[in-house]
């Protein structure tokens, strides 16, 4: 296969200009995640994507498609390498990625597992952790990491990351992390709660 892709240190000072993947109204121009792209006619485009609010970047392509999946500071793009704009974005604040056995895709985010196909499409999502999920690793059907538990009280343990499992056919889950169940309620607010005080911190700081 043709190369189709190639992760830059950073923008180009010179020769062709990076297209910004943003919507066509808004305006980007830092530097952000930059990915040169190869179309099928030997051409290439370089995108720059805007990061997220982690450090969490890759390219990772698809088995049976042209397309790519691009994250970028934990936010996802499918990518068409001859196209400058994304069949669709993933706001999910990517934290990791591992690829199952069967071509499709496993995400975690702060708080959940993600299962994607082969092609990107969302199949099913766990909600697991309160605030991490590390370490992913598979086995057979058997998913594995660590979650964050913010309400354990163990005083025999020094940290908070609880394993966990997921049969991938069953759904059947164990470990992980307690009281689970008053996340629906709290889910709205918790997860982008710190977005909403970096948001302000950052409109203190301009308004100085």
């Amino acid at each position: 296969m043709n190369q189709r892709y190639e992760i830059l240190d950073g923008l180009p000072t010179y020769g062709e200009m990076a297209i910004p993947i943003v919507d066509e109204d808004d305006i980007f121009v830092s530097e952000g995640y930059v990915v040169k792209f190869y179309k099928d006619d030997g051409s290439t485009w370089i995108a720059n994507f805007p990061k997220g609010f982690n450090n969490f970047s890759c390219v990772k392509e698809l088995k049976n498609s042209n397309n790519l999946l691009v994250v970028s500071g934990g936010e996802g793009y499918l990518m068409n390498p001859n196209y400058p704009e994304p069949i669709k974005d993933f706001y999910y604040s990517i934290e990791e990625i591992i690829k199952r056995d069967d071509n499709g895709f496993v995400l975690a985010t702060l708080t959940d597992i993600i299962f994607l196909n082969e092609y990107a499409e969302q199949e099913w999502r766990q909600n697991i952790s309160w605030d991490g999920i590390k370490d992913l690793q598979i086995k057979g059907n058997l998913l594995s990491g660590y979650c964050y538990d913010i309400f354990l009280n163990d005083e025999n343990r020094n940290d908070f990351w609880i394993k966990f499992t997921l049969n991938m056919d069953t759904k059947e889950f164990k470990g992980g992390c307690s009281k689970l169940e008053d996340f629906k309620e709290r889910k709205p607010w918790y997860r982008y709660i710190w977005v909403g005080g970096f948001i302000l911190l950052l409109y203190y700081q301009l308004s100085r």
